[in-house]
């Protein structure tokens, strides 16, 4: 079964895990190895038999390499992209308690001892249900907590009967001791359960997010949803180039279609248009019906804005071509489009509860003014004097209209013909 988002984190949860008793396991036989050298009166005073040494060093080892099978297992189920199947959990329950627990009534038979009972193996039990948690799953924590505390009280009352010792505590205390197992793990399920749950609900809210981001980045160009994380109030003035862009006789055009008919023809069209804009370090502001308006040059400042519209125009116009010889039924469609540079003030404007991004400032109007007078002087690009300046040495054909006044500007523009 293909492994969803929550099994891929299972299964990077469940290999930490194994890694780290594979560490822990390692450095406690490095300790013990240390000290069989330099402290060996310690193991003497410990254990009376001297097989009881390898038994420790046997026990560990079938950890390790219980747990390097698993990591193993575990690695080819990433590669597979598989999620963890519940035989891989009964495997690890089972031999991480057995072993162990075999060791513990091995070297209580070969030791002729109940001591045991308060020796450090016994702590193992705690470590092995504090980590069992990167499971996710709060079955397998409860399992392994009762059975460890099934083990640990028929232990207790096999060596105790066994190997009977005077104890300082009151032999319930040991039997309380299984108890303890069993709410510990009960305990380590809940937690589990609760990471399992939170770690769905983050996934869920950041995929909800990245839906909210994408309709965004449909709206707004990537770069400025980058500029609005970064900074919500985002404002600046930058030095851009504006493309307005229009389809001639737009309503005509699609009167007779349907809204599905519309909207089919407005997506060939323009999404390619917009990729081609994007293509050129653009951003597109605005979407209308029949056109768009992009900006080049902000919210990231580029000093060669000017070349970048440039660079889009021309690749507009090839694609304009190309999309008339395709598609019959548009072999008459003509665009106008209007350019024009210089400062503008880009950011957020509205109220706390409604914003809404603007590039504003008079290049804007000029812009828009520019390309609508594609119509009226039968062109399809026209740019101003102040934006041929700088574009000349791209520009080989060229026609100038002269100086045009224009509504609301008390300045005259001078307007040049390139297409």
């Amino acid at each position: 079964m293909q492994a969803n988002y929550l099994d891929a984190e299972i299964l990077k949860s469940e290999k930490k895990r194994l890694e780290v008793f594979i560490g822990f396991l390692l450095t406690t036989t490095l300790v013990t190895i240390f000290i069989q050298f330099s402290h060996y009166q310690i193991l003497r005073d410990t254990f009376k038999n001297p097989v009881s040494y390898p038994l420790i060093i046997i026990a560990t080892v079938s950890m390790v390499i219980t747990f390097m099978i698993g990591r193993r297992w575990v690695i080819q189920l990433q590669k597979h992209n598989r999620k963890l199947p519940r035989k891989y959990y009964w495997y690890t329950v089972l031999l991480e308690v057995f072993i162990p627990s075999a060791w513990l009534v091995v070297a209580s038979q070969v030791e002729e001892t109940s001591a045991l009972l308060d020796s450090p193996i016994i702590f193992l039990y705690y470590i092995l249900i504090i980590v069992s948690p990167l499971h996710l799953d709060f079955w397998v924590s409860a399992a392994m907590g009762l059975l460890i505390a099934l083990f640990f009280m028929g232990y207790t009352y096999w060596v105790t009967a066994q190997y009977p010792i005077d104890f300082h505590l009151p032999m319930v205390t040991y039997y309380l001791r299984s108890l303890m197992y069993f709410l510990a793990g009960i305990l380590a399920g809940l937690v589990a359960n609760e990471l399992k749950i939170r770690l769905s609900r983050t996934n869920r809210e950041i995929r909800e997010k990245e839906e909210i981001e994408g309709l965004f980045n449909q709206q707004v160009s990537k770069e400025m949803v980058v500029a609005l994380k970064e900074k919500k109030d985002f404002s600046a003035r930058l030095d851009v180039t504006i493309l307005f862009l229009d389809i001639r006789d737009f309503t005509q055009r699609v009167q007779h279609l349907s809204p599905e008919e519309v909207n089919k023809f407005q997506n060939e069209f323009f999404s390619p248009v917009i990729e081609l804009i994007n293509e050129s370090k653009g951003i597109v502001n605005q979407i209308t019906g029949d056109g768009l308006m992009a900006t080049f040059g902000a919210p990231v400042t580029d000093k060669t804005h000017y070349n970048c519209a440039w660079m889009a125009v021309e690749k507009i116009l090839d694609f304009l071509g190309e999309f008339r010889t395709k598609s019959p039924e548009h072999a008459t469609l003509e665009i106008g489009m209007g350019l024009h540079c210089g400062e503008v003030l880009v950011g957020n404007i509205g109220t706390e509860t409604r914003k809404q991004l603007s590039i504003s400032g008079t290049p804007v109007i000029i812009a828009s003014r520019i390309e609508q007078l594609n119509k009226e002087l039968n062109s399809t690009v026209l740019i101003s004097r102040q934006l041929f300046n700088l574009l000349k040495d791209k520009i080989q054909t060229f026609e100038i209209k002269g100086l045009v006044k224009m509504k609301g500007l008390d300045e005259e523009i001078e307007i040049i013909k390139v297409h």
